[in-house]
């Protein structure tokens, strides 16, 4: 069946809620709660743009011989809109830097395991390094800081 098709089964149903919808428009100048059919046709609007941008990948996609729509696709069904194109490669550039702050930070970094807890260990004290004097000093209740 047709993409278009499908989507006028799901006539008269609402596909964003009412929330998400509202503070669309509130972002956009409209009152904090406005009118039950605004954000209806609102809802209408986005719902017929997303499908027809959606539509429009498709069928790239298919001209290139794939089955699922990749990014490139949805750049040729917006190249028609400078707008649509700036806004798809602002997000893109946004996605590049988060995911290379993501690579960046270790997420096991502070997670300790055996092998970090073995490096961390002081190899034994052996002989040689002990100081008879110190020791001396130490059992008589006298530190280098009481001279």
């Amino acid at each position: 069946m047709e993409p278009r098709a499908r989507i006028g089964r799901n006539r008269g149903q609402q596909n964003f809620s009412d929330p998400e919808l509202q503070h669309f428009l509130y972002s956009f100048g409209d009152v904090r709660d406005s009118l039950d059919t605004t954000r209806r046709v609102l809802d209408e609007l986005v719902t017929d743009f997303v499908t027809e941008i959606c539509f429009e990948a498709s069928r790239s996609a298919q001209l290139a011989g794939r089955q699922k729509i990749k990014i490139d696709d949805i750049r040729f069904a917006c190249r028609k809109s400078p707008m649509y194109l700036g806004k798809i490669q602002d997000i893109q550039e946004k996605k590049e830097v988060i995911d290379s702050a993501r690579k960046a930070l270790d997420v096991n970094d502070d997670k300790i395991t055996k092998s970090n807890v073995k490096a961390l260990e002081e190899p034994p004290l052996g002989d040689d390094d002990d100081d008879p004097e110190l020791d001396t000093q130490i059992s008589r209740g006298k530190t280098t800081s009481n001279k």
